[in-house]
């Protein structure tokens, strides 16, 4: 009897985290190597918390010539989303960030923001693109 007070809680408290949340971060990983698998890898903060945001949770390992696609949505605010991930082929890295910001105006009104990056290391190259909406 005592625990369904809790368990209304709890749910009550999920529910109001995600209706703040942000618009979410479509990630598409491209392996284009002919020769390796790549592997999905978590190193900072960040990139432990873009997984627990993302849905469905991304491939541990990317074959070659092949794509994963996940969503993510951060928690921080209606206007804030972010992603970090980070990709690897033996020595090769590559770390892609991107950040959404519904940036308030004078006025009152907001523009939204997107940046992005690609960081590559150990000979890596690596390509960040934001799609244009269709």
């Amino acid at each position: 009897m005592k625990l369904l007070p809790k368990l209304l809680a709890a749910t009550s408290i999920f529910a109001a985290t995600a209706a703040i949340a942000g618009p979410p971060v479509t990630v598409t990983f491209k392996n284009n190597n002919t020769t390796t698998d790549a592997t999905y890898a978590i190193v900072t903060s960040n990139e432990s918390s873009t997984y627990a945001n993302a849905s469905p949770k991304p491939a541990t390992t990317v074959s070659k010539l092949g794509s994963n696609s996940y969503a993510v949505t951060s928690l921080i605010s209606p206007d804030v989303n972010y992603a970090n991930v980070r990709y690897k082929i033996g020595s090769k890295t590559c770390v892609f960030s991107t950040t959404f910001v519904n940036a308030l105006q004078p006025g009152g009104y907001k523009i939204p923001q997107w940046n992005k990056t690609a960081t590559a290391s150990g000979g890596a190259i690596c390509t960040a693109t934001i799609p244009l909406p269709t």
